[in-house]
């Protein structure tokens, strides 16, 4: 990935299509196949779910715990706008943002009501990959072998995505004087080779932390940790425009309602405490997510005083 995103960084685009298009009839097929198997009675009343304990989890905490895998879900949507710097449209960027998460919505709302009316409750506790499973059920091992090979083109371009997207932040973020200059530099190929490779050394060590125990597990651990480093950027977010919703800075630039971004705004900052606080049920994930963060606080200082020196 290293090598092919130094080469042409705008082969991602294309990478990423591939991936998207790979994920889209993989969803297709799987959407319509559990249709014919789909059996309403599997949600049951949807006060007596268990847990792996076979204790009952009230519908409150059936929404907690939900918080975070569904704020991941959508974590990306603000992709195109991260990017939009390399857009040829500024419209795109808004129609990409816009569209891509009604698509993203819809897909996620029909494959997990789709699994659940599928499974049974006790064979979703055990289940380690619950598409698989589901499809399984339906049309046997074939498949199974046809989704977890558009799911390997998926991943790969998904990587690839995401790869993209956390070495773009501190390159456009140096290119600014925000962040050490270290970033900012570019290859013969104009791609941010340096921000490149730090990214994709941080990836291999993160993924490499989460071996261990099922893939399941691996892969929640994965997601809370991730999630969690995500919302306290989003947190100061809201407290930002909190500022700029009572100073009125900005709005003589860009006129618009601060009621409205107000209303708005608070619902963002409440919906930010809420999903942090229901990643505080494993503190040891809870502090690893959040740590993640702390530890860039802690290093940025030294870092961008140590390249104003050598600048």
């Amino acid at each position: 990935i290293q090598y092919i995103l130094s080469q042409n960084i705008d082969q991602a685009g294309n990478m990423n299509l591939l991936a998207t298009i790979a994920k889209i009839i993989g969803f297709t097929m799987f959407i319509v196949i559990t249709l014919f198997i789909f059996n309403a009675s599997n949600f049951g009343d949807g006060q007596t779910f268990m847990n792996e304990a076979g204790q009952s989890i009230s519908l409150g905490g059936q929404i907690n715990s939900a918080a975070i895998a569904t704020l991941w879900a959508f974590i990306g949507i603000e992709s195109a706008v991260m990017l939009s710097n390399r857009a040829k449209s500024q419209r795109d960027v808004k129609k990409a943002t816009i569209f891509g998460l009604i698509i993203a919505l819809l897909i996620y709302m029909s494959i997990t009501l789709l699994t659940m009316g599928a499974l049974s409750q006790d064979a979703l506790k055990e289940s380690q990959k619950p598409l698989v499973d589901a499809l399984n059920l339906a049309i046997g091992n074939k498949g199974a072998y046809i989704m977890a090979l558009l799911a390997l083109v998926s991943l790969f371009g998904s990587t690839v995505g995401w790869i993209v997207v956390s070495s773009e932040v501190p390159y456009q973020a140096a290119k600014n004087g925000l962040f050490p200059k270290f970033f900012a530099k570019t290859n013969k190929k104009g791609s941010p080779s340096k921000s490149l490779f730090i990214t994709n050394v941080m990836t291999q060590i993160f993924l490499f932390s989460t071996i261990s125990g099922t893939v399941s597990e691996a892969y929640n651990f994965a997601i809370v940790v991730a999630t969690l480093a995500y919302l306290i950027p989003y947190l100061v977010s809201t407290l930002y425009q909190f500022k700029l919703v009572i100073t009125g800075e900005t709005y003589d630039i860009m006129p618009g309602s601060r009621i409205k971004d107000g209303i708005i705004t608070t619902l963002a900052f409440v919906y930010s405490i809420w999903v942090i606080k229901t990643g505080t049920a494993d503190l040891k994930t809870f502090f690893l997510g959040i740590g993640l963060f702390v530890l860039g606080l802690i290093l940025y200082p030294v870092l961008m005083k140590n390249s104003q020196k050598t600048n």
